[in-house]
């Protein structure tokens, strides 16, 4: 994946083994999500990878110029997408466990992502109205619910925590 861009994203560039390693190290953040429902921490990173702390911090930050993730202030995991590291409204439930979603768009994804069921509840922003956001069978619902997005998607990573 050497050299990856999406819209507005481009990675710096990197020796094809420490590319391949944030790759790895990616790969290893997610399974841990999937497995404890939880982002684990730089220090949990490193450890399960066996990995010297300035491998982790190039690796992450390669992963965030090529908008797969994003930090927080202290430098730890804070969004990877669709999961996020910090409670939101959005608490997906699924058969195996529960995430936390950084959006209504987001959790709709995990179901999907894990490839399961999944149900979050949720209110109209506009109403207030409580329903359950759903994803059954790989369908999301409610029939007629709509997710909107407060900015166009080419300009997600301009502000991620805005959108």
């Amino acid at each position: 994946m050497a050299g990856w861009k999406a819209a507005g994203c481009l990675a710096n560039p990197m020796t094809p083994a420490a590319e391949a390693f944030a790759w790895r190290l990616r790969g290893h953040l997610y399974r841990r999500i999937r497995d404890t429902g939880t982002v684990p921490s730089r220090a949990e990173l490193a450890a399960g990878l066996a990995a010297a702390d300035t491998e982790i911090d190039r690796a992450l930050r390669f992963l965030v110029d090529a908008c797969v993730l994003a930090l927080d202030e202290r430098g730890e995991v804070w969004m990877a997408h669709p999961f996020s590291a910090v409670p939101t409204p959005y608490r997906v439930e699924t058969p195996s466990g529960a995430y936390w979603a950084n959006c209504a768009w987001d959790a709709l994804a995990i179901p999907l992502l894990l490839g399961t069921d999944g149900r979050t509840r949720a209110s109209c922003p506009q109403s207030g109205t409580r329903f359950d956001l759903t994803i059954t069978r790989g369908r999301a619902g409610p029939r007629g619910a709509v997710v909107r997005l407060a900015v166009p998607v080419r300009d997600f990573w301009d502000d991620i925590g805005f959108t």
